[in-house]
């Protein structure tokens, strides 16, 4: 059975002529000498969400546009200042005045000679839907129309998909995906703004369906902060073109949290590998004063609607400060404009920490998650609260949370994703067993982890819960182990689009990175049951795998929450097959190129259960 595995394919491309329009619009034309701004990249990604799978809750208003990002450079040698936007004759008020755009943001209203840039645009109607006619200018204050282009709204199948920010902010990582059949090529990718001393692809040659991976070194540390405008040349499915993404500089790090930072759960938590919460306060409280320095428990601290300013002038600069948190599932009731308004507010309070989001509705994740630095989502399949409308009041099926993650990382790319994943919080819509089984919520785990999460939150941890379902809390403690294990491998690795072939019943989502291939495996042959959902195992599991062009693997290994485990592995060519034993709830299986590589995971391993021991 032949099966693409990763991303949904959206294909809403038309014909090369139209690419040719879309991806390189301002570039021709009688009026471009006179343009000031060059436009270098159109993106258009029409708002897309899972809707025959489950049904939301009130969801009778639905998103029929789509993400405009337009990139732009000041060609002349004078200042250029933006007065507004205009799409189809009509002029930026009208747009955000009568609802028809989300919201709408550009990173200064001044772009100096040379400087590049980018309008980002949150359309909700159908005037932004896919294959709709876009006329577009940029209006400058003094003197006119300074760039402007024509074009009709298609996808280009070729998108960056997740930008990295390595340790020391002076190397990045770009994950372009190629979802087009096609076969592009690469070139050299730059950095708006930024002198590029080097760029090294795997992938560069990149056919359709396909990845590819960037390392972009910096001749120097960015700024935190810094608005990164990667720009990648693509030969190859339509005209030439270069494709642009963008995010703001921070070096990126995968928290394993939860929601509670009480005093009395600190120990316990450290020692389930857990080291980020909420909190607030006063650098003066005993949290920020004292314990989070002694435990090295990071917070997210919120900033709430409308913004808590005093929060911002307190906690700015406090080492153990993660990220700022605007406010939890806004997406219920408050406009994303709201939103954009409160990220902008923190924003230019601190520049030093992301801000954050988390968000509960799919159908709504398109006009909120692009707004922060870091899109989170909430969905749990057990013994919840649910947005989504189940068949049995008590549970629905586990591969909802999968679903939900992956529709915000289509909306957020190339930002970061976290994701709050279901651990103990003590519900009650299942009377039997009021928190997940171990099974139940190992198997969300790793659907999350498998559609490119950087980040996971359990909700949640408390005390008297904990005392009831110790075994839930093991769980935990052991599944913390391999996110532990390997968090940067989640870091640098992002969803690919590759031939698999597995049994029927088995969800297979593979994370490519520069040198290793991870494959979450998952069994979806369970039922959903009062008590616990039981699954029925599957032996002799075979999975054979089309490699990327620069995967050559040494071994197959098993990241369990016991230890490393070797599995059966044969290479032919591009092809690799992975045999194993058995798989009953879910798995995580490396293909590493070093041979050296299980030596290195089981020396951190046996350090990683030591932690378990640790005194603070």
């Amino acid at each position: 059975m032949r099966k693409l595995i990763g991303f949904t394919i959206l294909l809403l491309t038309a014909a090369s002529a139209t690419f040719a329009q879309s991806a390189q619009v301002g570039m021709k034309g009688p009026e471009h000498g006179a343009q000031k701004l060059r436009i270098d990249y159109v993106h258009y990604r029409p708002a897309v969400f899972e809707t025959e799978q489950f049904k939301e809750a009130e969801s009778e208003i639905l998103n029929r546009g789509g993400l405009l990002y337009v990139y732009y450079t000041n060609v002349t040698d004078k200042p250029v200042q933006f007065y507004f936007y205009r799409i189809n004759g009509k002029d930026e008020s009208y747009w955000r005045l009568n609802g028809f755009v989300a919201w709408d943001r550009n990173y200064g209203s001044t772009v100096e000679p040379g400087q590049s840039g980018v309008w980002e645009i949150n359309g909700i109607t159908e005037d932004f839907a896919p294959g709709k006619p876009c006329k577009f200018s940029l209006i400058d204050r003094k003197e006119g129309v300074a760039g402007k282009f024509e074009t009709t709204l298609e996808a280009d199948p070729v998108q960056i998909t997740h930008i990295r920010v390595l340790p020391g902010m002076k190397e990045l990582e770009v994950h372009v995906r190629n979802a087009g059949k096609d076969t592009v090529q690469l070139g050299a990718a730059e950095v708006a703004g930024v002198q590029v001393a080097g760029c090294d692809w795997v992938g560069r040659e990149l056919p359709g369906p396909g990845h590819a991976i960037a390392r972009i070194a910096l001749a120097e540390p960015v700024a935190p902060a810094k608005l990164l405008i990667v720009k990648v040349p693509v030969k190859g499915g339509g005209a030439d073109r270069t494709v642009c993404g963008h995010r703001r500089a921070f070096e990126d790090v995968f928290p394993i949290g939860t929601w509670n930072t009480d005093e009395e759960n600190l120990p316990a938590l450290r020692r389930m590998h857990i080291d980020t919460g909420v909190a607030g306060g006063k650098k003066t409280d005993k949290f920020f004063g004292e314990l989070a320095p002694k435990y090295g428990h990071n917070a997210i601290v919120h900033t709430e609607v409308p913004t808590e300013v005093d929060t911002l002038r307190e906690l700015t600069g406090h080492p153990n400060l993660l990220c700022w948190g605007l406010a939890d599932e806004p997406d219920w009731s408050k406009q994303p404009n709201v939103m954009l308004m409160c990220d902008d507010l923190v924003r230019k309070y601190d520049s030093t920490k992301p801000t954050f989001m988390t968000l509960c509705r799919n159908i709504k994740f398109f006009q909120y998650a692009p707004i922060t630095d870091i899109a989170c989502q909430d969905h749990y399949c057990v013994t919840a609260p649910s947005s989504s409308i189940w068949k049995k009041f008590y549970g629905t099926r586990l591969e909802e949370t999968q679903i939900y993650t992956r529709d915000l990382k289509r909306a957020a790319e190339p930002h970061p994703v976290w994701v709050w994943t279901q651990g103990i919080a003590d519900w009650g819509e299942r009377p039997k067993r009021t928190v997940p089984t171990p099974d139940e919520l190992a198997g969300q785990l790793v659907l999350n982890l498998g559609q490119g999460a950087k980040g996971i939150l359990w909700f949640n941890y408390g005390k008297e819960v904990a005392a009831k379902f110790p075994d839930a809390v093991d769980a935990m403690r052991l599944w913390g182990r391999v996110m532990c294990l390997l968090r940067q491998d989640f870091l640098a690795s992002d969803p690919a689009l590759m031939d698999i072939k597995a049994p029927e019943q088995m969800d297979v989502a593979p994370l490519a990175s520069r040198d290793r291939l991870l494959l979450c495996l998952f069994n979806k042959d369970y039922d959903i049951d009062p008590q616990a959902y039981p699954w029925r195992e599957q032996k002799d599991v075979k999975i054979t795998v089309e490699l990327p062009s620069w995967i050559k693997p040494a071994a197959a290994l098993r990241i369990t929450p016991e230890g490393v485990v070797p599995a059966e592995l044969k290479v032919s060519g591009r092809k690799a097959t992975i045999q194993m034993d058995s798989l009953r709830v879910c798995d995580i299986v490396m293909l590493p190129n070093d041979p050296a590589t299980k030596d290195r995971l089981d020396a951190a391993f046996k350090q990683i259960v030591a932690d378990e021991d640790k005194t603070y």
